[in-house]
């Protein structure tokens, strides 16, 4: 069955790592034939990736913008748009904001007694911000905690080891863990109206992994604040939300799209060009290619 992806990070993302050709390549090798490179407040992939269009391999432009809606932070997939100053924008906000707060995420990780190198960290973000998974791994690679009971589960043979970066992301810094920084993002609504502004159509990303319940209900609110589809197949959902998620879309007359998510090291476990679905599906995913790539 033809294999598409409409969400992968490359380098551009400060939590990825792959550059792009070499993002693409993969995605030629698993038999990807349509695909988004969706960097997180980044658009500066596709001015890269674009050139590598064919008759064989589809390429859409593709941006994962952080926002916040009723108070609760998601992540807005952007797909056709056409790139301008307005992403750069986006960019240049979602760093300032990160900038702030990396000092802090900083503090209190070392309130658990954790060492971290600064150098090592500076070295594993290669230039950019660091990220929650860097800091993880800087430190588990410092020997000065090699004897913290709390690092335990990501070490080898723990019960977090399958993806140990991310999951001391989720484990120390998710929504009411102890180092949790509560944030607010530019407005759902307003990122919604950049990305149809700039001739895109805006996507809720992996609903799954934002929240545990009320999937439908928020959705709904999403859909007349502007969002245009829903990420039904993805990672993060199991096969009974998926099913409910894509009923839903069906329901609502949001475009279907999906998406592995795919970054590399961080996620070891997440292959590009991996999203389930069947050919009935399919065909409502390249409903919404279609208009995309008009």
């Amino acid at each position: 069955m033809e294999k598409v992806d409409l969400h992968m990070h490359s380098h551009h993302s400060d939590d990825a790592d792959y550059p792009v050709a070499e993002l693409i390549a993969r995605c030629v090798r698993e038999g990807v034939t349509t695909l988004a490179i969706t960097d997180h407040n980044s658009a500066f992939s596709f001015a890269e990736s674009d050139k590598w269009q064919s008759d064989t391999l589809n390429i859409i432009s593709g941006i994962e913008i952080d926002c916040t809606f009723q108070g609760r932070n998601f992540h807005l997939l952007g797909y056709g748009f056409t790139p301008s100053d307005d992403f750069t924008q986006v960019h240049e906000n979602f760093n300032d904001i990160q900038r702030e707060l990396v000092p802090v995420k900083l503090a209190k990780l070392r309130e658990f007694g954790f060492f971290i190198d600064d150098e090592h960290l500076a070295r594993l973000a290669n230039g950019r911000l660091p990220q929650e998974e860097q800091m993880g791994e800087a430190i588990l690679e410092d020997e000065r905690n090699a004897n913290n009971p709390l690092l335990l589960p990501y070490r080898s043979g723990g019960a977090r080891a399958d993806m140990p970066l991310i999951n001391f992301y989720w484990d120390f810094f998710g929504p009411g863990k102890a180092c949790y920084q509560p944030v607010t993002y530019p407005a759902l609504e307003e990122m919604a109206d950049l990305i149809r502004d700039n001739c895109g159509i805006p996507v809720i990303a992996h609903i799954g992994a934002n929240v545990k319940e009320e999937h439908e209900a928020i959705l709904e609110l999403m859909l007349e604040s502007g969002v245009a589809g829903i990420e039904v197949f993805s990672s993060y959902h199991d096969d009974e939300l998926t099913q409910r998620l894509y009923d839903f879309a069906l329901e609502q007359g949001a475009y279907v799209t999906c998406g592995s998510d795919f970054h590399g090291r961080n996620k070891p476990k997440i292959e590009v060009g991996t999203c389930r679905y069947n050919s009935e599906q399919l065909v409502e995913i390249k409903r919404f290619l279609d208009i995309v790539s008009q």
